[in-house]
């Protein structure tokens, strides 16, 4: 008859497994430890910028007239600048000498990222080794972006189309790496275009290969973990001195897979059965790790392209959006004069950062607390459930 559930009662057996719930928390952090140690210390510098919500706006329709429109978001149309080599040659030019060592067009582009902020504002991060070269492009990127503006929208028409120039030349960059990536692993397909020469069975190919193997090594570890618990169960049925009659558990096609027969083994003596089970049981012990170990990678592997896709769409979407948005100005630019565009300026000057932002060693170790200890909590929960079934047995 089954005795009522009692807290108390099962809080103390989990506790009994202490150890269980400590060592994974202190693997973790072992882990959390090491990967941030390794990992390359990164700081970060931020400039805030400011541009006018609304602006005036020149059209051409049988005459040149301005309006303000609302509708028209100044930021979003100046924020892609940021990110092109004439604004980071410019602020080479400005701070090239002071800065610890000289940095080339595409690394300065490479280490540089813009975020939208709160109102009109947005941000103008550089994320380097060093601090103070941080906060030096940082702050020569801010002073930059008014100038390169100037250029492209004070009625100069060449610097406008050297821009948009720059700009599809990184789109097309980006689209040829998406088109690669489609056709190597098939992900993503929506995107309307061609892909001159590719079958449809080459697109699939390899990502099928991976998703298949990948499935058939999880289904695999799952059936020998199983296995491995029934030859647990029947060890201890054995070290216990209980009947036989548990051994029908092996009773599986995983046994003919080692080349041991089930007839044979209901006939062995419980020493000689004993022995065959020990063996068994390294072997199949080593055969899941082994899996397992195989499973991890090709879940990597997955997650990494998973990664690489949806960093390449996000890159190739930003160049794409400024392209078109450039294009659409072509005819207006040719008669406008936008003077809003010297009125973008930075409100929030760059300091050299006084930690760094990679590692983050807070995060890094908390998060590592946090999964070891659930880890461990699970794994003595488990241990509490099979000891339940062994005093049953």
């Amino acid at each position: 008859m089954d005795q009522p559930f009692r807290f108390t009662l099962y809080l103390k057996r989990l506790t009994a497994h202490w150890r269980l719930i400590l060592i994974p928390p202190i693997v973790a952090l072992a882990i959390a430890i090491l990967f941030s140690w390794l990992m390359p210390v990164r700081y970060t510098a931020t400039a805030v910028m400011v541009a006018p919500k609304q602006q005036l706006v020149w059209r051409w329709d049988n005459k040149v007239y301005d309006v303000v429109d609302i509708r028209f978001d100044w930021r979003s149309e100046v924020m892609p600048l940021v990110k092109t080599p004439k604004v980071a040659e410019l602020a080479l030019a400005e701070v090239g000498d002071q800065l610890s060592h000289p940095y080339t067009t595409q690394e300065v582009l490479a280490a540089t990222s813009v975020k939208a902020g709160a109102g009109s504002t947005f941000t103008i991060r550089v994320k380097t080794s060093n601090p103070n070269d941080a906060a030096l492009l940082a702050n020569a990127l801010a002073r930059a972006l008014p100038q390169a503006i100037s250029d492209i929208y004070a009625g100069n028409m060449e610097a406008f189309e050297d821009a948009k120039s720059e700009v599809k030349h990184s789109f097309n960059e980006w689209d040829e790496k998406w088109r690669n990536f489609r056709a190597q692993y098939g992900i993503g397909l929506g995107f309307t275009g061609d892909l001159t020469g590719v079958g449809e069975d080459q697109l699939f190919g390899n990502q099928s290969v991976i998703k298949q193997t990948l499935t058939i090594k999880s289904s695999e570890a799952a059936e020998l973990s199983t296995f491995l618990d029934k030859i647990n169960i029947v060890l201890e049925g054995l070290e216990k001195g209980a009947d036989e009659s548990h051994i029908a558990l092996l009773d599986s096609p995983q046994l003919t897979r080692y080349g041991l027969d089930f007839a044979t083994l209901q006939q062995a003596s419980p020493e000689t059965l004993q022995i065959t089970l020990q063996a068994l049981q390294t072997r199949v012990q080593a055969d899941l790790e082994a899996l397992n170990a195989d499973v991890l990678q090709l879940q990597e592997e997955v997650a990494s392209i998973l990664q690489e896709r949806e960093s390449i769409q996000r890159t190739r979407g930003v160049w794409y959006e400024s392209m078109i948005a450039l294009e659409n100005k072509t005819i207006e630019l040719q008669v406008k004069r936008i003077v809003e565009g010297q009125r973008v300026h930075q409100v929030g000057v760059a300091q050299p950062p006084g930690r760094p932002s990679q590692p983050n060693w807070p995060l890094n170790l908390a998060l590592a607390l946090v999964a070891g200890f659930l880890g461990g909590l699970f794994l003595a929960v488990i241990a509490v459930y099979l000891g339940g079934e062994s005093e049953e047995n």
